[in-house]
C-alpha cells in the first residue's frame, strides 16, 4: 500500500526542477523510496524523467559511474535509490548537476554519513529528513479517527510505513520491528565501524531504552555499566551514541537555561526516533512506561514538523519541551494523567515561572483535557497533535 506524505510533498515541492540536488535521509524502513515515486508522480508524470534503483540486480552495471552517466545523462529529472552502491558516485553527480539537472538522491547510513555529503558534493544540495509516520500521518494512512483506542494502537507500532502492509497485530508487528531494530545494529552500526563486541553496543541501547526520560551523560552511564560488569570507558560510549545519531536510532535534546538564554554542552536527553522500536527492543508495549512514552513520542512529533526542541531549565526547575519554529516558540509539559492537586500543581507550575507571554500546554491523556488553567492550555495529548497548527 502507498500512502502520500503531503507534508514531506509539500517541503520538497519547492525545490522541484531546481539544480539543487534533493537528498532523502531516512532510519530504515521510513518509506524513501516510496517517496521518490510520490515526487515522481506529483509533480513529474510525463515528464523525462528516469528511476534507478541500485540495489536491483539489472542495475549492477551502473556501478561504474561513467556507465551510469551515460545511462542518465539525457534525462532531466533523475532519480536514484542508494546512490552509494555507484563507485565514485559523486563525479557522475556532481557532473550532472552542472548540467542543471534536477536531481533526487537517498542512500543507505551504513555506507555514507550525513558528515560526508559535505565533502562529496561540496554543499550543492540540500537535505530532507523523513520520519516515521506523526500521529495524524497513521490517522491518515490507516483511515482512522482520533479516539482513544486509536491513539493507544499508536503509542503501540504505529510509526513505520510498512506497517501498512501488515495487520495491526502485536505479535506481527513487533517480530517486524525487531527485524528494523537488529538491522540498524548489525549492519548500520556494527559492520559499518566494525565493533568487536555487539552485546556491549545491545546493552547500552537497552539500558537507554529503560530509562529514555533521563538526562545522561556520558560518565553517567559509564558508572552504570560498570556496576553492571561491564568495563567500557567515556570516551566510547560517546562513539557509541554518536553512531546511533548517524543511523537515525536516537535524537539527542540538548537542555537550555531559560532564565540566562544559553544552551547547556553537556548531559542531553536521547529520544528514540521510532518509540516502537523502542518498544520492541524492550519486548512489548508497558503500560507503566506510558508517561515516558508519551513524552518521546511529543518529541518525535515536533521534529518530524521541523521544530527545534530542547529540555527546559529555568531555576533548577525541568520544562519538558522549549520549541522553536520560524520565529514561534512554545512550551510544552506532558503529563499520563492530571490525577490530583498535586500532579496538577507540579506540571502547571513549572510552565507559569516563565515570565514571558509565549503559548504553554499541558499536554495529558485525560478526557477532560480541554480548558485553559493561568493562561495555560490544558489539552489531550492526541488532540494536540491533530488540531495544533504545526
Amino acid at each position: 500500500m502507498l500512502y502520500s506524505r503531503k507534508k514531506y510533498l509539500n517541503k520538497i515541492k519547492p525545490f522541484v526542477w531546481k539544480d539543487i540536488i534533493k537528498i532523502l535521509v531516512w532510519q530504515r524502513r521510513t518509506g524513501k523510496s516510496k517517496l521518490l515515486f510520490l515526487i515522481k508522480e506529483n509533480f513529474l508524470k510525463n515528464k523525462k524523467t528516469i528511476y534507478i534503483d541500485m540495489e536491483q540486480i539489472e542495475n549492477e552495471k551502473y556501478k561504474d559511474y561513467k556507465l551510469f552517466y551515460e545511462k542518465v545523462k539525457n534525462y532531466n529529472h533523475i532519480f536514484v535509490d542508494e546512490v552509494q552502491n555507484i563507485e565514485n558516485w559523486e563525479k557522475a553527480i556532481l557532473s550532472l548537476q552542472n548540467q542543471w539537472k534536477d536531481i533526487y538522491l537517498t542512500w543507505s547510513n551504513s555506507k555514507i554519513l550525513s558528515s560526508e555529503l559535505a565533502t562529496n558534493l561540496r554543499w550543492r544540495y540540500i537535505e530532507f529528513e523523513i520520519f516515521p509516520f506523526d500521529y495524524k500521518e497513521f490517522l491518515e494512512a490507516f483511515n482512522l479517527k482520533n479516539t482513544k483506542d486509536n491513539f493507544l494502537k499508536y503509542l503501540k507500532f504505529g510509526w513505520l510505513p510498512y506497517l501498512l502492509n501488515l495487520s495491526l497485530d502485536e505479535e506481527i508487528a513487533y517480530e517486524y520491528l525487531k527485524s528494523v531494530y537488529s538491522t540498524i545494529v548489525l549492519k548500520d552500526i556494527v559492520e559499518r565501524y566494525s565493533i568487536r563486541n555487539a552485546v556491549i553496543l545491545e546493552k547500552l541501547v537497552t539500558y537507554l531504552a529503560k530509562n529514555v526520560w533521563n538526562i545522561f551523560s556520558g560518565t553517567n552511564i559509564t558508572k552504570y555499566l560498570k556496576s553492571q560488569w561491564i568495563k567500557i570507558s567515556t570516551l566510547t560510549i560517546l562513539q557509541y551514541l554518536s553512531y546511533f545519531k548517524e543511523v537515525f536510532l536516537l535524537k539527542e535534546t540538548k537542555r537550555y537555561d531559560l532564565k540566562w538564554k544559553k544552551i547547556f554542552e553537556v548531559k542531553e536527553k536521547y529520544f528514540f526516533n521510532d518509540i516502537w522500536i523502542r518498544n520492541a527492543i524492550l519486548g512489548g508495549f508497558n503500560p507503566l512506561d506510558i508517561a515516558w512514552i508519551l513524552e518521546n513520542i511529543v518529541a518525535i512529533n515536533l521534529l518530524s514538523n521541523w521544530w527545534k526542541i530542547y529540555v527546559g531549565e529555568y531555576n533548577n526547575l525541568e520544562i519538558d519541551f522549549v520549541a522553536e519554529k520560524n520565529g514561534k516558540k512554545i512550551y510544552i509539559q506532558v503529563a499520563y494523567l492530571i490525577s490530583d492537586e498535586e500532579v496538577k500543581k507540579r506540571e502547571f507550575w513549572n510552565l507559569l515561572k516563565i515570565q514571558d507571554s509565549r503559548p504553554k500546554y499541558v499536554l495529558s491523556m485525560d478526557d477532560i483535557a480541554q480548558w485553559e488553567y493561568e493562561g495555560i492550555k490544558w489539552m489531550k495529548i492526541r488532540d494536540f497533535f491533530t488540531n495544533f497548527s504545526f
